[in-house]
């Protein structure tokens, strides 16, 4: 079978686990932590709970995702927080800064929104 020349399919391949889990919310639109984990994690990143649950509030601060706490059928827990995506910003995962978020698609930057209180 001969393979003809031509355009190649973009990268479909990425190694960071916060740009994995970009990719898993642009597909699916809206989920947990605890579903992006089970989506996501494996034994080689140490902490993901905490890596990932930062990276989706800071995103939740921009306005890039909504959060909403929903049931999780537990009789004494609060509920987990329900992020979904917003503002679709492309293919590449945008970048939490200290006081922003960076999109390399647009080169845009989302200042964060600090809560009242």
């Amino acid at each position: 079978m001969l393979m003809r020349k031509g355009q190649q399919a973009p990268r479909t391949v990425c190694l960071g686990l916060r740009a994995r889990a970009w990719w898993v919310l642009r597909k699916n639109r809206s989920m947990t932590l605890t579903e992006l984990l089970l989506a996501l994690a494996d034994s080689q990143h140490k902490c993901a709970d905490g890596n990932l649950g930062h990276y989706l509030r800071e995103l939740a601060k921009a306005g890039i995702l909504s959060r909403e706490r929903v049931p999780d059928g537990k009789l004494t827990s609060n509920g987990v927080y329900r992020y979904r995506l917003v503002k679709d910003l492309g293919a590449k995962a945008p970048v939490v800064r200290r006081r922003e978020v960076f999109d390399p698609n647009s080169s845009a930057v989302y200042p964060l929104e600090v809560p009242d209180g």
